[in-house]
């Protein structure tokens, strides 16, 4: 009985989580590397970076990671491909990381219980 549950709960759970996590990185749009350049501005720091056509963009640095940076301190970000003034300071390669182990963990327990039920069944 508690292997048919496990496997209930770890296949309807886990897949749709995984397939979630999937799809924020994927939907998250296209992230490009750039190096920026922390400049300061009357209205407080600013981050600046070139695009892939060579235009100039600037963003507010008051993520946590920039907060530290003084005026002319190098840092690295990520700016969405189609809207460009869009960025970040954090690496996207995280978006989702944590449904997706999630949905990859409680599916491997609903397989691993199903495949204990089927065994005991004939035991």
């Amino acid at each position: 009985m508690l292997s048919e549950i496990f496997t209930i709960v770890g296949l309807l759970v886990g897949v749709p989580l995984y397939i979630i996590g999937l799809s924020v990185r994927g939907f998250g749009g296209r992230w490009v590397e750039a190096d920026g350049v922390v400049a300061a501005t009357t209205s407080g720091p600013v981050i600046r970076w070139f695009d892939t056509t060579g235009e100039v963009h600037e963003a507010r640095a008051d993520s946590h990671e920039t907060v530290h940076l003084e005026p002319g301190d190098d840092v690295t970000l990520w700016f969405n491909a189609r809207a460009p003034e869009r960025c970040r300071t954090h690496s996207p390669d995280h978006d989702g990381k944590a449904l997706r182990l999630t949905g990859l963990i409680l599916t491997s327990l609903g397989l691993g219980s199903a495949i204990l039920g089927i065994v005991l069944l004939f035991v």
